[in-house]
């Protein structure tokens, strides 16, 4: 009984650190960036830190990450994209995302539970998911902050869709297929789940 409680206190304080370490990794992945001249929302890398923690982590811990990550740009740590950070970071054009990426990391990791052993495409599908709901966040706030700045018109719609989500489609999709290959390396991927 000794060492069962060991060995789960053992686990946990893991999943702990390695939750801590994505939560430092999505800073790092927010904040090198690439302004496009077209569009209020940057090229990041967070997508790939998000889907590869979800994958990693299990839906709990990639949650909980996440949330960390969220809580040190609310307190006013510069974490965000272009260093921002405050509710400010939230009510601006990217503030859909980046709730996008806390339903992602929980979405990705629950679907790539459900699937993995059933499916020869898990991480692929799971991640694929997980970005469909960081596109779908961000696009109803991206909608929502246009209509607040130029007032309701149907163009709004289709110019939310130019600006926050067409840009990114390759870029993102490169980067699940680099997550794919990446975990799949192994027929039997090690998640800490």
């Amino acid at each position: 009984m000794d060492l069962l409680l060991k060995a789960r206190k053992k686990n946990i304080l893991i999943k702990l650190m390695l939750s801590v370490t994505f939560t430092m990794l999505m800073v790092l992945s927010a904040n090198i960036f690439i302004y496009l001249p077209f569009s209020p929302v940057p090229l990041t890398f967070q997508v790939l830190t998000v889907l590869i923690s979800s994958i990693l982590l299990g839906s709990k811990w990639a949650l909980f990450s996440q949330s960390c990550y969220l809580i040190l740009g609310l307190a006013g740590f510069p974490v965000f994209s272009g260093f921002k950070n405050g509710i400010a970071a939230l009510t601006g054009p990217t503030g859909g995302y980046i709730i996008g990426f806390l339903a992602a990391s929980f979405i990705t990791a629950y679907i790539y539970n459900l699937i993995k052993g059933k499916n020869r495409m898990p991480v692929f599908i799971s991640c694929f998911a997980g970005l469909l709901f960081i596109y779908f966040f961000g696009y109803i706030h991206l909608t929502s902050y246009l209509i607040a700045g130029f007032g309701y018109n149907i163009n709004i719609f289709i110019k939310s869709f130019k600006l926050g989500i067409m840009p990114f489609i390759i870029f993102d999709l490169i980067k699940i297929l680099i997550i794919s290959n990446l975990l799949n390396l192994n027929a039997e991927l090690v998640t800490f789940n």
